[in-house]
C-alpha cells in the first residue's frame, strides 16, 4: 500500500540516479542522491513503500489478464481467476468474451525493474546502517521488510515460471562483460532456497508488529515462507523435473520442503495471541456464524485479528485505486450500474461443501418431472453450512448489512402457471410481470446483464456500496490467519511420523489445525484427516480469494477442473397456482473449457527473451 502521509515527490525520487550521474561534476538538482534518501527516516519510508506497492498481490480488480486489472475492461470482474477454477461463472453478456482456457501466461507476472528497485534499497539501506546506529530495531526492520518484499517478489515469479534468474545486487551495467550482463535462469530448486534464505533473514529481522497497516513483520514473513515450501514440496510430490531443473523439484526434497512449511506455520501460530480467528460476531448460531463469517472481510477495525497482510483501498485515491468489486457484485435493485451480480457461483463448488452435520451439502431439487417444492427458496439451503451462506448471495436471502426488511435477494428465473403442465412465463427484463407479479423478481436471472443463476458470489461485497464505478473502500485481505491454519494443516498430514524440531508429527498436528477453521465455520471436528480433506477444506474456505488458481497448480489437478468441463447454473422457478419454488440444474454449455498441461507453467516473456537470450530454453511447450 501507499503510505498516506508521503509525499509523490519523495516516492518518485530515482535512486539510480546516483549511478547514472556520477561522473558529473554539477550535482542533479532535480533528482535526490542515495545519500541523501537513505539518510533520514523520511526517505527510508518512502522507498520502503514503494517497494511495498510494486509487489505482485492479486487482489480486488485482478483480471487473469493482469494483476491491476484486464487493460481492456478494468472496471469488470467477468475475468476474475475464480471463472477458470470452477468456483464462479460469468453473467450471459459475459459468455462470448469469457476465458475458457487456462493460460500459463494468465496472472504472471516478470518485473525485474522492481528487483532492482528493492534491490538498491538493500544495498543503499545496509551501506547507510551507521545513519541509524542508535536506533537498531527501527533499522533491522526496515531491512527485514525488504527482504520480505525482494522475497514475495520472486515467490511470485517461482510459481509462475518455475526457475528464474536470481539477481541479489543492483549494479550499473554499463561496461559490464556479456556473462556479467546477460544472466541466465536458476533451477526452480535454487530459487526456492534463495527466497527461503531471504525470508529466514526477514524473519529474524522483522519485529512482532507492523510499521503499519499493510506492512510486513515476522510473522507475515513466516507465512510467505510456508506458502512457498509448500508450493515446493507439492512440486515435487505431484510434478515432474524438466528441463534439468529449470522447471520442476526433485521428488527426494519433498519431505524437506513440507517440514519447511510446517515450520514456518508453527512460527506464526506461535504469535503471542497477535493474530487469532475472527469471532466477534460468532455467538454459535448458524446466524451469528454466518454473521461473523461475511464481516470477516469488511471489518477494518483493530478487533479483526485475522487480518495479516493487506492491500488498502480508499475510494479518495489516496491509497491505492479503489476497489471496484462491490459496485460489479451488488445485484440488480441494490447498484447503479447496468451490469450486476457479474459473478455466480456454480453448483458443483456449492455441492463441495459439507452441510452443518458434516455430511455430503446436496442440492436436493428433485427431477425434472417431480421437483422437490419450497415455500421459500431458501429453505433449500436450510443445511448449509454459515460460511457458504456468508460467501454466497442465495436466493431468498436477506441482503446482509441492510436493516431494510424488504431488501431480499429476490430472484426467479421465470414463473410457472402450473406445474409441470402449465405455461411459463420467463423474461430478459426487469418489468414484464405476470398476475402482477415481476416475472424475473427484483434481481434477474435472464437479462443477459446481470447474474448468471439464483446465486451471486457475495464474498468482499460492501452491501451498502454506491455501485458506482472505483468508489470501493473495502481492503484486500492478502493473508490471513485461517490460512496459516490450513497451511500447518497440510504440512502436517504429508508429515505424520516424522520428525521436525524433536518432535514426531502426528494426527493430532493436523487436526489441532484445520478443526478451528471448521468449528468457526459451522461444521463439527474431524477425528480424522487426508490431503483430500485438507483440499476440499482449503477450497472452501479460501474460495475467491485469488488462492486456488495457484493451489490447483501445485496440486496439478487442473485437468480434472478443466478439461472438457462445463459447470452447471442454479434457477428458481415460481409455480403460480401453488405459491412455490422449485429449482433446476442448468447446464451452461456455451462456458466449456479445455486445459493444456502446459499451462502449469507460463511461458518466458518474449521481451525477455529479446534483451537475454540466455533465459532460453523457455518452458516446456512455449
Amino acid at each position: 500500500m501507499i503510505h498516506k502521509l508521503v509525499k509523490p515527490v519523495i516516492v518518485g525520487l530515482v535512486v539510480v540516479s546516483c549511478y547514472a550521474c556520477n561522473t558529473l561534476d554539477i550535482e542533479p538538482v532535480n533528482n535526490l542522491t542515495a545519500n541523501q534518501v537513505f539518510q533520514s527516516e523520511a526517505g527510508v519510508e518512502s522507498v520502503i513503500v514503494t517497494c511495498y506497492s510494486n509487489l505482485p498481490i492479486a487482489a480486488h480488480n485482478a483480471s487473469i489478464y493482469g494483476l491491476r486489472g484486464d487493460p481492456d475492461m478494468p472496471f469488470s470482474n467477468w475475468n476474475n481467476p475464480s471463472v477458470l477454477t470452477g468456483e464462479a461463472q460469468v453473467m450471459p453478456l459475459r459468455a462470448g468474451m469469457a476465458p475458457k482456457t487456462l493460460s500459463g501466461g494468465h496472472l504472471s507476472w516478470w518485473d525485474y525493474s522492481s528487483i532492482r528497485y528493492v534491490n538498491l534499497a538493500i544495498q543503499e539501506l545496509e551501506a547507510n546502517a551507521d545513519v541509524f546506529f542508535s536506533q537498531p530495531e527501527k533499522y533491522n526492520h526496515w531491512l527485514g521488510e525488504l527482504y520480505f518484499c525482494r522475497a514475495y517478489m520472486y515467490a511470485y515469479m517461482v510459481k509462475c515460471f518455475g526457475g528464474v534468474p536470481i539477481v541479489k545486487k543492483s549494479v550499473s551495467y554499463i561496461g559490464l562483460p556479456e556473462e556479467e550482463l546477460y544472466i541466465p535462469r536458476n533451477t526452480e530448486k535454487e530459487v526456492v532456497d534463495f527466497i527461503g534464505d531471504d525470508l529466514d533473514l526477514a524473519m529474524s529481522l522483522l519485529g512482532p508488529n507492523e510499521v503499519m497497516s499493510g506492512r510486513a513483520n515476522r510473522y507475515v514473513a513466516a507465512n510467505l515462507k510456508a506458502r512457498v515450501m509448500l508450493f515446493a514440496a507439492s512440486e515435487a510430490k505431484n510434478g515432474s523435473v524438466q528441463l534439468e531443473g529449470l522447471v520442476g523439484i526433485p521428488q527426494s526434497e519433498q519431505t524437506d520442503y513440507y517440514k519447511k512449511a510446517y515450520e514456518a506455520a508453527q512460527f506464526a501460530v506461535n504469535n503471542n495471541g497477535k493474530y487469532a480467528l475472527y469471532s466477534k460476531y460468532d455467538d454459535g448460531t448458524i446466524e451469528g456464524k454466518t454473521t461473523n463469517f461475511w464481516n470477516l472481510f469488511l471489518d477494518e477495525s483493530a478487533e479483526n485479528r485475522e487480518r495479516m497482510f493487506i492491500r488498502q483501498y480508499d475510494a479518495t485515491g489516496a491509497v491505492n485505486r479503489p476497489e471496484n468489486w462491490s459496485a460489479r457484485q451488488l445485484p440488480h435493485g441494490f447498484t447503479t450500474q447496468a451490469n450486476s451480480g457479474e459473478l455466480s457461483v456454480t453448483t458443483e463448488w456449492l455441492e463441495l461443501f459439507e452441510d452443518i452435520n458434516g455430511q455430503p451439502f446436496v442440492l436436493n431439487i428433485g427431477t425434472e418431472s417431480a421437483p422437490v417444492r419450497y415455500s421459500n427458496p431458501l429453505d433449500l439451503f436450510q443445511k448449509a453450512q454459515p460460511r457458504m451462506r456468508a460467501t454466497v448471495l442465495l436466493p431468498g436471502s436477506r441482503i446482509p448489512g441492510k436493516n431494510d426488511a424488504s431488501a431480499v435477494f429476490e430472484v426467479r428465473k421465470g414463473i410457472y402457471e402450473s406445474y409441470p403442465n402449465g405455461k411459463l412465463h420467463e423474461s430478459s427484463n426487469f418489468t414484464d410481470t405476470y398476475q402482477n407479479m415481476t416475472i424475473q423478481g427484483l434481481c434477474g436471472v435472464g437479462n443477459p446483464n446481470t447474474n448468471g443463476n439464483g446465486c451471486v458470489v457475495w464474498k468482499y461485497v460492501d452491501p451498502n456500496a454506491t455501485g458506482v464505478d472505483w468508489a470501493g473502500n473495502v481492503d484486500w485481505i492478502d493473508m490471513r490467519y485461517a490460512e496459516v491454519l490450513l497451511n500447518k494443516a497440510e504440512a502436517a498430514i504429508n508429515m505424520i511420523g516424522q520428525e521436525v524440531g524433536g518432535k514426531i508429527i502426528t494426527m493430532e498436528d493436523a487436526l489441532s489445525a484445520i478443526n478451528p477453521v471448521r468449528l468457526r465455520a459451522g461444521l463439527p471436528a474431524l477425528t480424522t484427516l487426508d490431503e483430500a480433506k485438507v483440499i476440499q477444506e482449503r477450497r472452501c474456505e479460501l474460495a475467491f480469494e485469488n488462492q486456488l488458481i495457484w493451489d490447483f497448480k501445485r496440486w496439478r489437478i487442473f485437468e480434472s477442473i478443466l478439461q472438457n468441463k462445463t459447470y452447471h447454473a442454479l434457477y428458481p422457478y415460481y409455480i403460480f397456482d401453488e405459491g412455490r419454488y422449485i429449482f433446476k440444474k442448468h447446464n451452461r454449455t456455451e462456458l466449456q473449457y479445455t486445459f493444456d498441461a502446459k499451462a502449469y507453467y507460463a511461458p518466458i516473456p518474449a521481451s525477455a527473451i529479446d534483451r537475454n537470450n540466455k533465459l532460453l530454453p523457455n518452458n516446456p511447450g512455449y
